[in-house]
Order: C-alpha cells, then structure tokens, then sequence
C-alpha cells in the first residue's frame, strides 16, 4: 500500500490519498493486498521500449514463421493459467458481497496451469497440466516436446516464447540440456505477446471450452485439455503470421416494422 501511495505522490496523481483511503478503495472492490502484492511491485518499475530493439525483436520472430529449410520446424510455447471454482456456499468473505453482485471465490489451491506448445505450419498441438508452472515442469515439458519432434524426424526446432521466468528457468534445467543443441529460441519483445501464435491458440481454446464450463475441482481442469486435444487431432488447424484479419460480421437484418419506417411517406391525395 505504501509503496502505492509513493508512486501516486511522485506522478503527481491523487496526492492526497492515504493509505487507510487506497485500503478502503481495494476492499470495496473485493481485492486484498496480498492479492495485489505483485501488481503493486510494478508500479514506477517499466522501462522504456526502444523501439529499434523492438523491431529486431519481432523481425527475428516473424522469420520464424516464414518457410524454413528442410527438417526445420517453429513450435510457439505459452502457458495459460486457470482456475476450479469449489461448489456454492464456500465463498470467500461473503458477508461483504452484496446481494445482487456474483460472489467471488477464494483463489488458493484453485490453480492449474496448462502448458502449450504449438507448431502452427504443421497443425501439431501439446497440452501438459501442471499444478504450479515452473522452470522444472516447463524444462520436462519442452525436453518431451524436442524429443517427440527430434524422433519424428525434425533437426532444429525453433522455439518462440516470451522472456518470462519460467522460460528462461526451463533452458537451465537439467532435463532439457540435452536437446539444447537441436534447439534455436526466438524471444517476443516486451508487451508483444500478440506475436506468438499460441496466443491464439489459447483464445480459441478459452471460447471452446473455458468459457461456458464449469470446473468444480481440479479433475475436471485436467480433462478440459485431454478432450481439447482429442478434438485437435480429429480437426486440425493451422495457424499462420501474418494472422488473417478478422471477418466483418454482416449486420442483422432489421425487423419488419423498422423497414417499413424506412419507407418514404408521400403527401397527398391520390385522385
């Protein structure tokens, strides 16, 4: 909180806000300070983006997702992050949600990570559950994902992922040190995730099966990708850069009545 109050004080933005004030905001949203901890941590902390960076950044990206030469193949990796609801009745301060507002549950114990790895050229998927995603977990997952790929007859597998760390984690681990040689990583610039294909990915997978499920505990979280994946590989997709613009929805056709307005009234006397 305090380290809140400094950086409002320094930008010159509601100076006069106290801590007691920011705690009273944050409680009637429903938020608790050691939910936000790290989202106060990033307060004053952004560095500047230089923007040559930026562009040999995403141009060593993009090349990733042009023809490659022969036994090369690109494969994006991502990691999506969701959460079982317990049953109604164990919500999280209940006596503060308000009757007409949806009560929010206690998020501890509640995190599955599902980590991704997608060839977007060759339609191939790979989805791992992980109770927590970490450079352990994401170094088997990619050492098994080279491998596969490795058997399957491909000699570079350029990997595309941001410099989050677990990914820089999983490149030191031990599981996958041997695979390193067959190995070429391309780094998304910073705030670009858009540039990984599996971005994508991971928003059809959230309209497909996230979005209208409800996951009650943990068992159900890990069949959510097994049958995704057991759809995938009967309806294969492929994913290309650059992506292909959204189609324009045509407008609904307007009602009866509405047309009718439309039609011009003419004055007069018809003799």
């Amino acid at each position: 909180m305090r380290r809140l109050r400094e950086y409002a004080q320094t930008t010159r933005r509601f100076t006069a806000f106290g801590v007691g004030t920011l705690y009273a905001i944050l409680n009637g949203a429903h938020l608790v300070i050691r939910q936000c901890r790290s989202w106060f941590g990033r307060f004053g902390q952004s560095r500047h983006l230089d923007k040559a960076e930026f562009e040999r950044r995403k141009a060593d990206v993009v090349s990733a997702y042009e023809p490659l030469a022969e036994g090369e193949i690109t494969v994006c990796v991502d990691v999506k992050r969701v959460y079982h609801r317990p049953e109604g009745g164990a919500v999280w301060q209940h006596e503060q949600v308000r009757a007409h507002c949806k009560a929010r549950y206690h998020k501890s114990g509640t995190r599955t990570d599902i980590l991704g790895a997608l060839a977007p050229r060759e339609a191939k998927l790979d989805l791992e559950c992980t109770p927590k995603a970490d450079g352990v977990a994401m170094g088997k997952f990619l050492a098994k994902v080279v491998s596969q790929l490795w058997a399957a007859g491909w000699r570079l597998i350029r990997l595309v992922m941001d410099n989050a760390s677990v990914n820089t984690a999983a490149l030191k681990e031990a599981a996958l040190a041997p695979w390193l040689a067959f190995v070429q990583v391309h780094w998304t610039p910073t705030h670009a995730s858009w540039l990984n294909l599996a971005e994508a990915m991971w928003s059809a997978f959230h309209r497909a099966v996230i979005q209208n499920s409800e996951l009650g505990d943990e068992d159900a979280v890990v069949e959510v990708p097994a049958a995704y994946l057991q759809y995938w590989r009967a309806h294969p997709r492929e994913y290309h850069w650059p992506k292909r613009p959204r189609q324009k929805r045509r407008s609904a056709v307007p009602p009866l009545w509405k047309r009718l307005n439309a039609i011009p009234v003419i004055s007069g006397t018809v003799n």
